[in-house]
């Protein structure tokens, strides 16, 4: 029997779970309204109304706002701003519309200078951080009292590296109550919208011109009913299987590759860049899905890795630096795998393992900004490492490939390599000021290859002095290659 502390641990946890899940779903709930939207043709001001109610309803916020940015002017001018039913009452007591001020003058405030100029989020319980000079300072505290808003939300809308507008979110909860994954939660989204809007300003610019827009006119009717007949069977799928996380997000990459084949008739370029944008978000989503699904297994003290033989290490290495070279180019980073000359055959889960060693190259990328990561393949004996010249004396004695992943970049104290594999959601200041992230992929990584019978390490000379990640897998001796 359990003892009442370990008890109330497994409780704990499991209502952690639980919650994680809770809040998974209403993402998705969420991305999948925010999906329906897509098809439709709205003007930027429709579209930002069906963005902010259905950010209000699904998050159970105070308000959502999407605002224009208009840098000439240095103001922001409300496209939606969708109210709680308390807070439509409060500001209809003082004669106050959120939807009609502009609000001007944006670099003088820190608050929204940030998101508009720098391109960051920010957070605030001040509401004159806002809305200062445009509504009197005590009809804001008696907003804020009134209606229960405890923290604002600003998170910058880009699109091609520009900002072009904001969204203002308004929290009944203070910021730092919220657990990880409500936080995550919060900007998960940002992108999509980002997206939705700039498909909506492209709709308005082609009705500007009567000539494109009668061109425009067939295709966009075409499919906008092919994207209805999409949106049907995956609403019928999603409502099957809404607690199976994976699923409805494989499915809109899936239904993007048709359109990008050309199976719905051919689409404009801009159509198609924004399509492509969705592939990226979802591809980024699924990861993080999956990557959260399996360390939730793990922890439960379940084995989601099934080991099959015959799997070709250089091959699963050769397509995640394929997956990678886009992110490290965008880096500035000098991506180099040095393939062996010998075929290395492990019994491998080939999927799991290929993202544990993705997460292992995409952190070393991260964190080594306009420097070099490269990837190495030897041979060990007794933990002894070995060139390709003597590979052939001992092909006999051979039990395990080693996996060398070193970089340029940040490096890591002695203490950070102490706790580094064995817990999540914690990164030191450095690594955070040098790249986003959450932290639960090298946790994973090393679960992953434990369960792949592997050993996986670090080594570090210090902080500014580059890392080295080895891992280190058993080979499949009884495999039929002869390659090895």
């Amino acid at each position: 029997m359990f003892g009442f502390g370990q008890t109330k641990k497994i409780t704990e946890k499991l209502y952690e779970q639980n919650l994680e899940l809770a809040v998974k779903n209403k993402t998705l709930s969420l991305l999948e309204k925010l999906y329906q939207t897509s098809v439709l043709s709205l003007t930027p001001e429709e579209m930002a109304k069906e963005i902010t109610d259905n950010i209000l309803i699904r998050l159970n916020l105070e308000f959502a706002g999407v605002l224009k940015f208009e840098k000439d002017s240095d103001s922001l001018i409300s496209l939606s701003f969708s109210k709680s039913e308390r807070l439509t009452k409060t500001l209809n007591k003082l004669g106050v519309l959120f939807s009609e001020i502009t609000i001007t003058n944006v670099s003088k405030s820190n608050f929204l200078k940030k998101a508009a100029y720098d391109r960051k989020d920010g957070i605030t319980n001040n509401l004159q951080e806002v809305w200062d000079g445009l509504i009197k300072p005590e009809h804001l505290h008696q907003i804020k009292k009134e209606s229960h808003i405890k923290t604002i939300l600003i998170d910058p809308l880009i699109i091609d590296k520009e900002v072009f507008g904001v969204l203002l979110l308004g929290l009944n909860r203070d910021y730092n109550t919220l657990n990880t994954f409500e936080k995550a939660s919060v900007r998960s989204f940002i992108n999509v919208i980002g997206l939705l809007l700039d498909k909506a300003y492209l709709y308005k610019n082609l009705q500007e011109s009567y000539e494109v827009t009668k061109k425009a006119y067939a295709i966009e009717k075409q499919a906008k009913e092919e994207l209805q007949k999409l949106d049907v069977v995956k609403n019928q799928f999603v409502q099957q299987t809404q607690h199976d996380l994976r699923t409805p997000l494989t499915s809109i990459m899936g239904y993007s590759d048709l359109i990008l084949n050309g199976m719905f008739g051919k689409q404009n370029k801009k159509t198609l860049e924004v399509i492509k944008k969705l592939q990226v978000v979802a591809q980024n989503m699924i990861r993080k899905v999956n990557d959260f699904l399996d360390v939730t297994q793990f922890q439960l003290g379940k084995n989601p890795v099934s080991l099959k033989p015959n799997v070709e290490l250089a091959h699963i290495l050769d397509e995640v630096v394929n997956e990678l070279n886009f992110t490290a180019q965008n880096n500035e980073v000098s991506l180099t795998l040095e393939k062996p000359k010998e075929n290395f055959i492990i019994k491998a889960d080939k999927e799991k393992l290929k993202a544990a060693l993705f997460n292992i190259v995409d952190n070393a990328i991260k964190y080594a900004p306009k420097g070099r990561v490269t990837i190495s393949i030897q041979l060990t004996i007794d933990n002894l490492h070995l060139t390709n010249d003597v590979v052939s004396n001992v092909k006999g004695q051979m039990s395990n490939v080693l996996i060398k992943i070193s970089d340029t970049g940040i490096g890591m104290s002695g203490e950070r390599l102490k706790t580094l594999f064995t817990q999540m959601f914690e990164r030191d200041e450095k690594a955070k000021e040098t790249a986003s992230g959450k932290g639960a992929g090298l946790y994973l990584a090393t679960q992953v290859i434990k369960a792949h019978n592997g050993k996986i390490w670090a080594e570090s000379e210090g902080e500014g002095k580059g890392s080295i990640f080895y891992i280190e897998l058993p080979l499949d001796l009884n495999s039929n290659s002869d390659t090895h």
